[in-house]
């Protein structure tokens, strides 16, 4: 009875096996999931009826072939592995225990293959053991558990094989071990299998390299990383995989310094499957670093595309096995080298970097499509991800100064007005700031309502200026300064002549430094509006209004482009030639240390602030010919 019922349960696996290899697409598109998952079903029922009597010598391998089948139609079907899949794993393994090591009882997998092995087990049933001990190394392997794998293959060893391990690196040795793991002929077996067992070695093979790669290349240890991405390159995997391996080589080629070698991998990346667009996105980062705008800038808007597009899967990347690297290295959530950013975080690199080398147009139009996704709230969960973008206020005040660059004066302020709109009703009363201490999120946030709020106004004082109404860009200019007047940096403990304490109008020098990014900012800030507000002092023939602000600017931030050179050139022109030699000496004297210390601000300085600190200031050369000239005339008065 139990012969007839072995050969009928043969049979029946054949059959569900050969359905599958008559039809088999390896797509992965919902007929052939739904195809796999009948298949898996049937063959579930066909394991409860082996399990639904007691083991035998004669019954087991049938039943591990069942269950390895069921198991990789399942996990091929649901694209990943489960617990329920270890949960199988133990129960069947324990029934062979029960045939082959009566009275042992273990709970755990690792413990279950150990007993199994080390108290032997018949030739028989070897092939079929293998092949399970195959399926557990790659959920574990699915699992990170390589200390795991590495046990259970070194239990596997052949004795003949066993100095292969030694006098190597772990990761070295888990490779020398999957090289080392012989399996069965299986095409001297009757029962058929789904994934040969000498596949499923190869997989587990590149899978190692792969996901070990991919840990020393987190851990910066990138030479090392390369020798094990090579190792997985030229093993088992489809096209997708392989795209990934020669992105994580590009970047890590990238942090080695050799661009070129890196953009190379990626172009192999890209070849091979062009939805792998993390390898489009490092190539515009590499081309962003070797200062070629219009390749990034080509490779940015390419990504945009392709991000937005539906995904079509290249021949190439097809599957060409049930269970590959792809279900067991799930690269995408292990490493960022293989992430490519949502499209809007690339449709806001495209703007910035528009805007930062002056393509007005451009910039322009990149940034009021993102205004357009802003206003719209049904897209605002895709902003950030998978990186923080920007505050949204900063994305508006970058397309104010956008617009500015483009002479849309009235439109900046329309996307200003905003900016204030969204901010007026939260800004603090007077902030005051330890910048010693760690700012609370609370503190943080009302800090950042100032500077956004502070530079709304300033990009309105300057469209009202450049637009010839002197009278309102003083009163935004004055906007602006009062709102920054509310924040007080306090025991700061530094002492760097980059930054002036105080407010409004009564502001002295001070040698105390800059502590923070907020504190350049508005410091920035500040110098931009008190130049501003005395360049439109000065349109109204206010001299003594825009000569005070002049050198309130130079207080607020002594290092501020065109700061001394505008003052030294208006008390020229006020004939206050000893005061305007003064501050030029001064400022000689001091230009190496200014201009390094201006170097030092502009790294923390938003690029919003752009517009404001680009413009072209008086000339130290023709203020010294000024000066001379002026010195020779009083000389010639002198002797007449």
């Amino acid at each position: 009875m139990a012969g007839d019922c072995l050969t009928l349960w043969l049979e029946e696996n054949n059959v569900i096996v050969k359905q599958w290899r008559d039809s088999a697409s390896y797509a992965n598109t919902f007929a052939e999931k739904q195809k796999l998952q009948l298949l898996h079903a049937d063959l579930y029922q066909l394991l409860q009826k082996i399990q639904g009597l007691p083991a035998t010598p004669q019954s087991l391998p049938l039943e591990l072939s069942v269950l390895y089948n069921m198991l990789i139609f399942h996990i091929h079907s649901t694209s990943g592995f489960q617990d329920e899949h270890n949960k199988h794993i133990a129960e069947t393994l324990s029934r062979v225990l029960r045939v082959c090591s009566p009275g042992v009882n273990v709970q755990s997998n690792e413990e279950l293959w150990h007993q199994l092995v080390h108290g032997g087990y018949s030739s028989e049933l070897a092939a079929s053991l293998h092949r399970l001990a195959g399926l557990q190394g790659a959920l574990w392997l699915a699992e990170e558990k390589l200390h795991e794998v590495h046990d259970l293959f070194s239990l596997l060893l052949h004795p003949e094989d066993s100095e292969c391990s030694t006098n190597l690196r772990a990761e070295e040795k888990l490779l020398a071990l999957l090289k080392a793991w012989r399996v069965s002929n299986e095409a001297e077996e009757k029962v058929l299998v789904v994934q040969p067992v000498q596949q499923l070695r190869d997989v587990l093979y590149t899978s190692a390299a792969f996901l070990q790669g991919i840990l020393a290349m987190e851990a910066s240890q990138h030479p090392y990383a390369i020798n094990l991405f090579g190792e997985a390159a030229e093993s088992l995997c489809s096209g997708r995989v392989l795209a990934q391996v020669y992105t994580c080589l590009g970047f890590c080629f990238q942090k080695m310094e050799k661009p070129q070698t890196a953009l190379q991998y990626w172009k192999q990346a890209l070849h091979l499957d062009f939805q792998c667009l993390a390898a489009l996105y490092h190539s515009s980062s590499v081309y962003k670093e070797m200062g070629n705008v219009d390749a990034e800038l080509e490779a940015l808007n390419l990504l945009y595309k392709a991000l937005l597009s539906p995904e079509q899967e290249a021949p190439s990347t097809k599957t060409c096995f049930l269970i590959g690297t792809e279900q067991i290295v799930n690269a995408p959530s292990l490493t960022s080298a293989v992430r490519a950013p949502s499209p809007w975080k690339v449709k806001y690199l495209i703007a910035r970097r528009c805007l930062k080398n002056k393509r007005g147009e451009e910039a322009v139009e990149h940034y009021l499509d993102l205004l357009a996704l802003l206003q719209d709230e049904s897209h605002q969960d895709l902003l950030p991800n998978p990186e923080p973008l920007i505050r949204i206020p900063e994305v508006f005040l970058e397309t104010a100064a956008g617009l500015v660059l483009e002479k849309r004066y009235q439109d900046a302020m329309t996307v200003c007005e905003e900016v204030l709109g969204r901010t007026d009703d939260l800004i603090p009363g007077s902030l005051s700031v330890d910048s010693t201490q760690s700012k609370s999120n609370v503190m943080a946030e009302q800090l950042d309502l100032v500077l956004w709020a502070s530079a709304a106004h300033l990009h309105q004082g300057l469209s009202h200026g450049l637009l010839g109404d002197q009278k309102e860009s003083v009163t935004e200019y004055t906007k602006c300064i009062n709102l920054l007047v509310k924040v007080q940096f306090i025991d700061t403990g530094c002492a760097s002549p980059h930054c002036s304490r105080g407010s409004g109008d009564e502001m002295e020098i001070s040698l105390i430094g800059l502590c923070s990014k907020e504190e350049t900012v508005l410091c920035a800030l500040k110098a931009a509006a008190f130049l501003g507000r005395s360049q439109q002092f000065l349109a109204l023939g206010k001299q003594k209004e825009s000569l005070l602000n002049m050198q309130l600017s130079l207080q607020a931030s002594p290092a501020f482009p065109g700061a001394a050179l505008t003052l030294v050139g208006h008390l020229i022109k006020l004939g206050r030639r000893t005061e305007a030699a003064s501050y030029l000496k001064r400022y000689q004297s001091e230009r190496k240390t200014l201009a390094d210390q201006w170097e030092a601000m502009k790294r923390n300085l938003p690029l919003y602030l752009d517009p404001h600190i680009n413009h072209t200031f008086p000339a130290e050369d023709s203020l010294i010919k000024e000066l001379e000239e002026s010195a020779e005339e009083m000389q010639s008065e002198a002797v007449v």
